[in-house]
């Protein structure tokens, strides 16, 4: 399985802890694969160190289930948060400069800096949608897509990008031989 950087665990894992507190985290570990337990709370998750992606994704999905209603609600948040976090400070006042097209511009440079594999090629249909296409990520898994538009979309209203929606048309974890992310903005 691909793998993903501490950095993109601990945001989420603290927004799961701010709503959902110490009760709300024995719920999640109680409610996890016995792997992905052991992998995610018996040892500390540091911002340089590299962990299962699709454990990470089960670990949102039960998320979702535990502390919200399992309609994704919990991953967006915890994933917008995420992003707010990372792009803090003054790497807060760079996004803020970039237009959207700037952001996906710089996508592709930075995908290696969460992920271990995968390869991202942008387009730009026209001055407000662009479109990721990604490749060699085989093992990806599935409701990648939920964190993935989440994470991408509040870059972009970081930017000042209004009513971004994101679609995932086509899916490496169900069979397609890539993955298609599509946005669009006003």
């Amino acid at each position: 399985m691909g793998k993903m950087k501490g950095t993109g665990w601990i945001g989420n894992m603290e927004y799961l802890e701010k709503i959902g507190g110490a009760a709300g985290m024995e719920k999640i570990k109680a409610a996890l694969l016995p792997a992905d337990r052991a992998l995610i709370f018996n040892s500390p998750i540091l911002s340089y160190t590299w962990l299962d992606y699709g454990a990470y994704i089960r670990m949102m999905l039960v998320a979702d289930k535990v502390l919200g209603q399992g309609d994704y609600r919990i991953i967006k948040e915890a994933t917008r948060h995420n992003a707010r976090k990372d792009i803090s400070g003054i790497y807060r006042v760079f996004f803020s400069l970039l237009t959207p097209r700037g952001i996906f511009k710089n996508t592709a440079k930075v995908w290696h800096q969460y992920f271990d594999t995968g390869e991202v090629a942008v387009e730009f249909p026209d001055d407000k949608a662009a479109r990721l296409t990604l490749t060699e990520f085989l093992d990806i898994p599935l409701y990648h897509e939920i964190a993935q538009n989440a994470f991408i979309a509040e870059m972009l209203v970081i930017s000042g990008a209004k009513n971004v929606i994101a679609k995932h048309p086509q899916c490496i974890a169900r069979g397609d031989d890539h993955c298609i992310f599509e946005f669009t903005w006003e």
